[in-house]
């Protein structure tokens, strides 16, 4: 397994109680883009976790993404490095109208154990919310605050990204 900087937690932002399936996913993201999709080689998620706590790998750890299908790495404060990108099923209201935090009990322990798992075997990875990277502000994904829910779950300060401070000049 290569090294790992970044997890990334987003959501699949869909309706509260949508099933996703990992072929849904897969299809949106290597569809071309005059069908409806983001026209990608491959699914810019890694691990999908369904509402019943259940994970499915879309990008096994022997093929990890070298390429940052998200533009995470571009612009003003771009963020380096290899990404994880672990995505809950959900993160909308049931009508997809705005944001939510849908994640059930079972999502939850789910994130929580990735997350424990990666900080174990990378001890320098740090975890951040889709829209916490700079490229993606105002994404309103993944439907909660990653840092204070980390915070809460007692995650070390080091894990958390942090954006970086602007100049004040």
């Amino acid at each position: 397994m290569k090294k790992v900087d970044y997890i990334v937690i987003q959501s699949t932002a869909t309706g509260e109680g949508v099933a996703v399936t990992p072929a849904d996913i897969i299809a949106l993201h290597t569809t071309a883009i005059k069908e409806g999709g983001y026209g990608w080689k491959r699914p810019g998620i890694d691990y999908l976790i369904h509402a019943d706590g259940r994970m499915d790998t879309l990008i096994g750890e022997e093929s990890p993404t070298d390429v940052d299908l998200w533009g995470l790495s571009e612009g003003k404060d771009a963020i380096q490095g290899r990404y994880k990108h672990i995505a809950y099923v959900g993160g909308r209201t049931e009508k997809e109208v705005k944001p939510k935090d849908s994640r059930t009990k079972a999502q939850l322990q789910a994130l929580e154990a990735i997350v424990r798992f990666y900080i174990l075997k990378f001890p320098n990875v740090q975890v951040l919310g889709f829209d916490e990277a700079p490229a993606k502000a105002g994404a309103e994904n993944p439907g909660f605050d990653v840092s204070i829910w980390l915070e809460e779950i007692g995650i070390a300060e080091q894990h958390i990204y942090k954006k970086p401070k602007q100049d004040a000049g």
